[in-house]
């Protein structure tokens, strides 16, 4: 086998194992996929109370004005894998003008190895711890709310969680979750209490933040917690659902590369295989043919090696 041929046939076979290799992820990620995309059809019932409780906080106001307010912990929720179109980098993006503008009020907790490996080095000064999960169990309350109690440590007067909600196969949105602390909550429920009368128009919360403070303070903790926790719960769950349709939609691109270079290879590798056995077919013909020649005495024959031709 000529060495060209040789590079062909390595190509080849490593292009089979390549699509092999990615066809399986796919599957893996389509699985997963089709798993969670049932969840999407109770996710807006079961966050109804959730954001009727925080609504009453920062309902109408912009980031860079919560900013100014006081201190943010941001939790961005990255993946642990690659291969997920712009999920992460989005929430680079996101965050990078927010951090030019208030640094100093800034505490950022990533949730994720790629969000590991990536904030410390974009935004040295506000990162400050990782929570890493291996995704070998369902996502559930405990480890929402030790994602929480590690964002606590900072103590901010906010915590905004920054993810991807899942539209479609096709399509992720970036979105946010911010959460007050206990303190601004009952501030917020208290200021809307004291109305007097309940409103007519816009978000009418008078008789839910009535309802919450004529419970005791444990009870308005406990409510506040679970809330809490569940909103934290839907973001990454919502968040692991985009990762897996966006590594289906990048997957079936790199399927579609891998699919074009192995075509491109086997048709170099067979084109050099039928030249090389054309070649020696030619070599075997015409030695075939003055070998006949010989026979017939047609041919030039040698008597001695120096002897000049007959």
């Amino acid at each position: 086998m000529s060495g060209k041929l040789r590079m062909y046939k390595d190509k080849l076979e490593g292009y089979k194992k390549f699509y092999s290799i990615i066809s399986t992820i796919k599957r893996v990620a389509l699985s997963k996929y089709q798993t969670g995309v049932a969840r999407t059809k109770t996710r807006d019932y079961t966050l109804r109370y959730s954001k009727k409780a925080f609504d009453v906080v920062y309902a109408g106001k912009e980031e860079l004005e919560l900013c100014q307010e006081g201190t943010t912990t941001y939790i961005p929720v990255g993946t642990n894998r690659g291969s997920c179109g712009p999920l992460n980098s989005a929430n680079y993006k996101y965050l990078n003008p927010i951090v030019e503008a208030n640094g100093g009020s800034v505490r950022i907790v990533p949730i994720g190895k790629k969000a590991h490996d990536s904030v410390p080095k974009l935004f040295a000064d506000q990162y400050r711890v990782s929570c890493l999960n291996d995704d070998k169990q369902a996502k559930s309350f405990v480890w929402a709310n030790f994602v929480l109690e590690t964002a606590d440590v900072e103590k901010s007067d906010r915590i905004q969680v920054v993810f991807n909600r899942f539209v479609s196969a096709g399509q992720q949105v970036q979105s946010v979750y911010n959460l007050p602390s206990f303190e601004k909550f009952v501030v917020a429920l208290s200021t809307l209490s004291d109305q007097g009368t309940e409103p007519t128009e816009g978000i009418n919360n008078y008789r839910f933040a009535n309802a919450v403070l004529d419970m005791n303070e444990e009870d308005v903790k406990d409510f506040y917690s679970f809330h809490r926790g569940l909103v934290v719960l839907n973001a990454v769950s919502e968040n692991e659902l985009s990762e897996h349709a966006a590594r289906i939609i990048a997957v079936e691109g790199q399927l579609t590369n891998i699919a074009q270079l192995r075509d491109a290879a086997q048709m170099l590798f067979n084109k050099t295989r039928q030249g090389a056995i054309t070649t020696a077919l030619i070599e075997i013909l015409s030695a075939m043919t003055a070998m006949a020649d010989a026979t017939k005495g047609s041919g030039i024959t040698k008597n001695e090696f120096w002897a000049t031709s007959a």
